[in-house]
């Protein structure tokens, strides 16, 4: 019944609401619940969640009027809160102006101004005179601090270094302070920095003079700087002495060693003025060409007061608290001292000499020299330094004062000079026979007088301890020379071809002498002195590369080459060339790596080189000539028509009189010229080739009797005889023109025991085995193969007869 009403009722006012005319958005508000009553009933059955659904509606409805209320208590709450900060804002900017206006009164009141702008430009001129004042009055009181200071430490030093130390300390932190401040401030207190820094300079130069002078009149008590000078009897020269030490104690203490001790100074001070007055002026012993009469006044001294300083100074120094004192050796101190004497006089001589070659070669060799002598005879080495850091003043002179560029230009220029000189010798390419060992192969004076000049090369620069100067020295001036030498052998040898090549064609123009010095003994020779002059030079670099001055070279070479690598292939590694450019002139393995290598590896390569290519031409001289001579006699063709008595004494060939001549006349020279195992070498292949030749053009190209077999044995023997005065077993480099002898010599009917041809050629000829066995027994096995054998019993008539 009541759902029957509730549908009547919605149905009239569904036509309720389409029969009066509505506005717009009512129209929209009815079509959305129009919409959801028709989504939600859509069937009477619908009806009955009717309820349900109006008390749901009921509590979201209650719920939303609960939100309503809350937020119109925050909005209320928010609008209360703004309001109450507006008026807070206005409060503030009101006591802001009225502060504003009285600051503004004051400040004319104040300045007298009409307007507040003027009266602030006013006031800040005002605060800047302040602060210009307040600076002032703190650089006043820096100045009158540095002096009290300065007079503190001058009254101290006339009783006790020690009482003056703590003042001048004091000034010398204040001035690194200000140095310190002066240039966070960019550079604002340029004067009152100077100042100070001058007045500490001045306090220094002051207390060092003062003791100084303490010390030079208890000197002259002692006859100092005689050789008799003596202080066991004057105590105050101890008390003198000790008190520069401790003025001195905060520079040492600072790590200043390598400047001298100041009590060494003032014992150098008279030994100064001497050296000054001989060497500075215009005494006779001031030569610029006499660079060794100062060098060696400065060792005289060192030697005439070594027993002074061992005997009074050195105990001084070893009683001292300080370490770095007491550690100290009385004569390097005393060198110590000494070298700013010399130093001053290289200065003064270095320019006068830089554009004179000699003078400047010589200079520096007698640089070296002492140097040398400071190390090795006095032992010194700078209080700091370990062994072999300290570089020489001969390093200063090349390097800070800027002499080596021009002295490797004269040491260049005047071994090239050594060098053309050797060449245009008139004995340069003779072979000299004395200067070497007798079982060495023999160079020409050339290689000879060109190891002593890079010998005499490596002495120059061999005391420098700079690797760029001492590989300099070894690319720019011994590797080039070694170069040119190479180029200059290499030459003759490629003109040797070319004329040698042209000769075998039948050059025209050539003259007799021309064709002498390339065939024959001529020929020989001029490939000899080639070939000797190669292999000596090859075998120097070997050798200098197992000397101890190179493998040091090399060693530091490879260390820097890895470090250039690792950081950057393209380094310089000596003057302007990198890596790879030292490599080329060196070794590959300054590249690679590897741990065999030398310094002239790639120089004795190409020399190595040279001397192979030498050594085949040699060999094809030798051989070619003897084939030239044995011509004629590979013309004989009566060989299987020879005949013999058995009585007459054999004799050789007229034909193999000449080409065994000429053998012993190769050999003769070479068993002099060459080493042993060279001779041994050539004379193999000469001897391989000389049987090819007898083997191709008259073993296999005639038949043979028994007779004219022995007359070819005989002649062979005879090439076999002039051999044996040179080498032992000859015949063992023609074992198979041997076999062929003993083959063409077999006869029949010979002694119970022994092989006959016939039986020779049968079992040759039967099978390889029984071949195989016949040359067994022969003694043959290792000289011929089966086949060669046939190919000689095939040239034997009575063994087909």
């Amino acid at each position: 019944m009541f759902g029957f009403f509730f549908f009547f009722l919605l149905s009239s006012f569904v036509l309720f609401t389409t029969a009066i005319p509505q506005d717009p958005r009512n129209r929209d508000r009815d079509a959305r619940v129009e919409d959801y009553l028709n989504d939600r009933f859509q069937t009477l059955s619908d009806l009955e969640s009717l309820d349900e659904i109006l008390n749901a509606v009921q509590t979201q409805q209650s719920q939303l009027r609960t939100q309503l209320q809350s937020a119109e208590t925050r909005a209320e709450k928010a609008r209360t809160a703004v309001s109450e900060h507006s008026h807070s804002l206005l409060i503030q900017a009101q006591l802001f102006q009225q502060n504003q206006d009285d600051i503004d009164l004051r400040l004319r009141a104040t300045t007298s101004s009409d307007t507040a702008k003027d009266a602030a430009a006013k006031f800040e001129a005002s605060m800047e005179k302040l602060h210009r004042l307040d600076v002032a009055k703190g650089y006043v009181s820096l100045i009158l601090r540095a002096h009290e200071l300065s007079d503190e430490a001058r009254k101290g030093i006339q009783k006790d270094p020690k009482l003056a130390l703590v003042p001048y300390n004091k000034l010398q932190r204040l001035s690194k302070e200000l140095k310190s401040r002066h240039e966070e401030m960019e550079d604002a207190a340029v004067h009152l920095v100077d100042y100070v820094e001058k007045t500490t300079g001045l306090l220094w130069d002051e207390m060092k003079s003062c003791l100084a002078e303490q010390l030079g009149e208890v000197l002259s008590k002692i006859s100092w700087p005689t050789v008799s000078a003596d202080a066991s009897n004057v105590p105050e020269f101890g008390k003198a002495f000790e008190k520069l030490l401790v003025l001195q104690e905060p520079g040492i203490e600072a790590g200043l060693g390598d400047n001298p001790l100041l009590p060494m100074e003032v014992l150098a001070k008279p030994l100064e003025l001497r050296f000054r007055y001989h060497f500075e002026g215009d005494r006779q012993t001031n030569r610029i060409d006499k660079p060794e009469w100062f060098l060696a006044h400065l060792s005289s001294l060192v030697t005439t007061y070594t027993p002074f300083l061992l005997s009074v100074i050195q105990p001084l120094l070893a009683s001292s608290a300080n370490p770095r004192i007491a550690q100290r050796d009385a004569v390097n101190e005393f060198i110590t001292a000494l070298l700013p004497v010399l130093r001053r006089k290289i200065h003064h001589l270095l320019p006068q000499i830089l554009d004179q070659a000699q003078l400047l070669s010589h200079f520096i060799h007698e640089m070296i020299k002492f140097d040398a002598e400071l190390r090795e005879v006095f032992g010194y080495m700078p209080y700091g330094c370990t062994d072999g850091e300290w570089k020489g003043v001969t390093h200063e002179v090349l390097v800070i004062e800027g002499g080596f560029v021009g002295w490797i230009k004269v040491e260049k220029e005047f071994a090239l000079s050594r060098y053309h000189n050797i060449l245009d010798a008139e004995d340069a390419w003779v072979i000299d026979y004395e200067s070497v060992e007798p079982k060495e192969t023999k160079p020409t004076k050339s290689a000879i007088r060109l190891r002593d000049l890079l010998e005499t090369v490596t002495e120059r620069y061999r005391p420098l301890t700079s690797f760029t100067q001492r590989l300099r020295f070894l690319i720019d001036i011994q590797i080039s020379i070694l170069d040119q030498y190479h180029d200059r052998l290499h030459s003759s040898v490629e003109a040797f071809k070319m004329l040698s090549s042209s000769i075998a064609r039948a050059v025209q123009g050539t003259s007799k002498e021309e064709v002498q010095s390339l065939t024959g003994i001529g020929g020989l020779k001029r490939l000899c002195k080639v070939y000797g002059s190669t292999m000596f030079m090859e075998n120097c670099m070997r050798d200098w590369g197992e000397d101890i001055f190179f493998l040091e070279l090399w060693e530091e070479l490879q260390e820097r080459a890895r470090k250039a690598q690792q950081n950057n292939a393209n380094q310089n590694l000596a003057g302007t060339m990198n890596v790879q450019e030292v490599a080329n002139f060196t070794s590959n393995a300054v590249t690679s790596g590897e741990e065999d290598g030398a310094l002239f590896d790639e120089t004795a390569g190409s020399y190595k080189a040279l001397r192979i290519t030498t050594e085949s031409m040699i060999i094809d001289l030798l051989t070619g000539s003897i084939k030239e001579e044995l011509r004629g006699y590979s013309k004989i063709t009566l060989w299987s028509s020879v005949t013999s008595d058995p009585s007459a004494p054999s004799t050789i060939s007229p034909e193999m009189v000449q080409p065994a001549a000429a053998t012993n006349s190769f050999l003769s020279f070479l068993f002099k010229t060459v080493a042993p195992p060279v001779f041994k070498r050539i004379y193999c292949k000469f001897a391989a080739g000389i049987q090819a030749y007898l083997w191709d053009n008259i073993l296999m190209r005639n038949q043979f009797s028994l007779a004219g077999g022995k007359q070819f044995t005989t002649d062979v023997g005879e090439l076999w005889n002039v051999s044996g005065r040179y080498i032992e077993d000859p015949e063992a480099s023609m074992k198979r023109v041997k076999a062929a002898c003993v083959l063409l010599t077999l006869e029949d009917g010979q002694e119970e025991g022994k092989i006959g041809l016939k039986e020779v050629v049968q079992r040759v000829f039967e099978d390889n085995e029984r071949a195989r066995g016949i040359l067994e027994e022969l003694g043959l096995v290792e000289c011929v193969n089966t086949s060669e054998v046939r190919g000689v019993l095939q040239r034997r008539v009575e063994a087909w007869a």
